[in-house]
């Protein structure tokens, strides 16, 4: 009975990580049909999100099988638990890369833009951290997650560097507005996306140690 539980926590790891690769390749997507001005590949990631909510719902419903039926230890109930929020968090990564492909739809119907920023920057650091996140969950590597909620702090000072340069394009004309608040929105996802990693990142440390440090929660505690 434990030898076929811990086979089905597996399937379930199985099932979390082939949900973290779809979110990845539709960010990745997303973002290179708004450089590559692909509009039929923005609309491939539309209809793909699907996908990505059908294997939500078998993750979760999975999940909460295996606890009623075979009322798992503490440390399994943990494991399962974790899950079942990072299911939930590539869910809405899933959410914000359909985001991007619905602005790069627009954006391909004016003319090209010179410069998108640090755009392709951020969304590699961002499927990077969703990546790492997934891997530090496995190793249970809590060193490694925590590195990655460091990251993020790089993640949004790009995020804000690029709404400054595009305030500034806008002032000075050099962008259409629509153009400029498109692509504010296009980093703005990707900077979300950025922040469902690093919750990623806090459920592992938890799942490690025990310590919950989402808000700072442990140092207010101690205050």
């Amino acid at each position: 009975m434990h030898r076929h539980f811990d086979e089905e926590l597996g399937q379930l790891k199985d099932k979390l990580f082939k949900m973290g690769l779809l979110v990845e390749e539709a960010i990745r997507n997303a973002v290179d049909s708004l450089v590559k001005r692909d509009t039929k590949l923005a609309k491939t990631i539309m209809e793909g999100d699907q996908k990505i909510n059908i294997l939500e719902i078998e993750i979760d419903e999975f999940g909460h099988e295996l606890i009623a039926l075979r009322q798992p230890t503490a440390i399994d109930l943990r494991f399962i638990t974790m899950v079942l929020k990072i299911n939930s968090d590539l869910e809405r990564g899933g959410d914000q890369a359909v985001n991007i492909a619905e602005k790069a739809m627009s954006l391909n119907k004016e003319a090209p833009l010179k410069s998108f920023l640090d755009i392709p920057k951020m969304a590699e650091l961002a499927i990077t951290m969703i990546k790492e996140s997934l891997d530090a969950f496995v190793e249970k590597d809590a060193a490694g997650a925590k590195a990655i909620c460091e990251r993020d702090d790089e993640l949004d000072e790009m995020n804000d560097r690029i709404y400054n340069e595009l305030q500034e394009a806008m002032k000075s004309r050099s962008i259409e507005i629509p153009q400029a608040v498109n692509l504010i929105m296009v980093s703005h996802n990707l900077e979300r996306i950025g922040d469902l990693a690093t919750n990623i990142a806090e459920d592992v440390i938890y799942l490690a140690k025990g310590i919950d440090i989402r808000h700072h929660i442990t140092e207010r505690r101690e205050d």
